[in-house]
């Protein structure tokens, strides 16, 4: 049986093509001394690392976190340091050794992205530019002239042959990693501030965040935007606000609920900005079914899924399940869409103190999709565990 997405103009009254999600506050970590500003779990789905910096990345391979700083250097550190790999400061308290220190941009650095096989980097800076490092001889192997003002976000397709960069001039730019050529270049209807841009585990599609409260979900090859997610709870004017796309989880009664995030938190496992981290684990393995946005895009640009079963790596079939959308918001929300149909299904929202009061400027969407982290600017500290306890 085939699954459909709607036409690209569908709207809010457009019905549900899945099921709708049941996220409730889990409980909240502290620890940070300042904003958490970073989020993003491990492959694996067993660590959590916060940061209060400008970004982190962990390694696809899972061995290495990456950081962007405002000390215009980017550091790599083990994700799991070793006693070998840790030093003791002048307070008792151990800090990782760094593996490399990436020095070659002249203002901070806002954005970072291991590659898809963990060789390569990117990074993106207020200085205009993105490079690219090799990771293991700590070279920048070129340098991309990308922008005519701040570069917000960077990453990679699925293959790991392109560099993609969003900045505050308003455009996107596809780049090849090998030459720096430019290869594409998208721009918005409201010239807004690119505060997020990420390709979805299909190569062909990208979701942008812009300074105009809204995303987009752009075909790469016609340049057209596909569909725009708006909805009045979501806010992102003044705020960079984070994204992500991920499959829909299968219900607790189908996929077993798993252990829940305790909140037990280890040491850091890198330095921050503000001499401080956190990492959380989760025995919970993460889920590789995969996530149904592979697509074909007609001259009507409909988008139409053609496949609702996979094979994963044992040779099973396992059934595809809708793409939702996340975001955090200015005003304290996080909100969720089901790409295909526009609508949104939950707004995850606190009450009192439960409630993050200021814009939400760290998501991360744990590799199962049952768990959701996210962080915001201070006078909070904490960072919020939203669960799935949908059955």
């Amino acid at each position: 049986m085939a699954i459909q997405f709607p036409p690209a103009e569908a709207g809010p009254s457009t019905p549900l093509m899945g099921r709708t999600p049941a996220y409730k506050l889990s409980h909240s970590l502290a620890g940070h001394a300042r904003s958490v500003t970073a989020l993003q779990f491990s492959p694996d789905g067993r660590t959590l690392v916060s940061a209060g910096i400008n970004d982190i990345s962990i390694s696809p391979d899972g061995l290495y976190v990456a950081t962007a700083s405002d000390d215009t250097t980017t550091v790599i550190h083990t994700l799991y340091p070793s006693s070998s790999t840790t030093a003791t400061s002048g307070s008792s308290t151990s800090v990782p050794t760094p593996l490399r220190l990436l020095a070659a941009h002249t203002a901070p650095v806002l954005a970072v992205s291991f590659s898809p096989k963990s060789n390569l980097l990117a990074t993106g800076s207020f200085d205009e530019s993105a490079i690219v490092w090799d990771v293991r001889r700590g070279k920048a192997l070129r340098t991309i002239p990308a922008h005519a003002d701040a570069i917000w976000t960077v990453g990679w397709d699925p293959e790991g042959v392109m560099v993609v960069t969003g900045s505050a001039d308003g455009l996107i730019r596809l780049w090849d990693a090998n030459s720096g050529q430019c290869l594409k270049t998208l721009d918005n209807d409201t010239n807004s501030p690119v505060s997020y841009a990420a390709f979805t585990p299909s190569s062909f599609f990208l979701l942008s965040s812009t300074l105009s409260s809204a995303l987009r979900v752009y075909n790469i090859h016609t340049g057209k935007v596909l569909k725009t997610l708006r909805h009045a709870g979501y806010v992102s004017e003044r705020h960079p606000c984070p994204a992500a796309v991920f499959a829909a989880p299968e219900p607790a009664s189908l996929s077993g609920l798993g252990p829940v995030l305790d909140g037990n938190t280890e040491a850091a496992q890198h330095a921050n900005a503000d001499g401080e981290g956190t990492a959380e684990k989760d025995e919970d393995k993460a889920n590789d079914t995969p996530m149904d946005v592979d697509a074909e895009v007609n001259a009507e640009v409909k988008v139409d899924v053609r496949v609702d079963v996979d094979v994963d790596v044992n040779g099973a079939a396992v059934a595809k399940r809708e793409a939702w959308v996340v975001s955090g918001s200015e005003n304290g929300k996080v909100v969720i869409w089901e790409l295909g149909s526009r609508r949104v299904i939950q707004v995850l929202e606190g009450t009192g103190t439960e409630a993050h009061q200021r814009p939400v400027v760290a998501l991360a969407v744990h590799p199962d999709g049952r768990s959701i982290a996210t962080g915001s600017l201070e006078p909070e500290k904490v960072i919020h565990i939203w669960r799935d306890v949908q059955t």
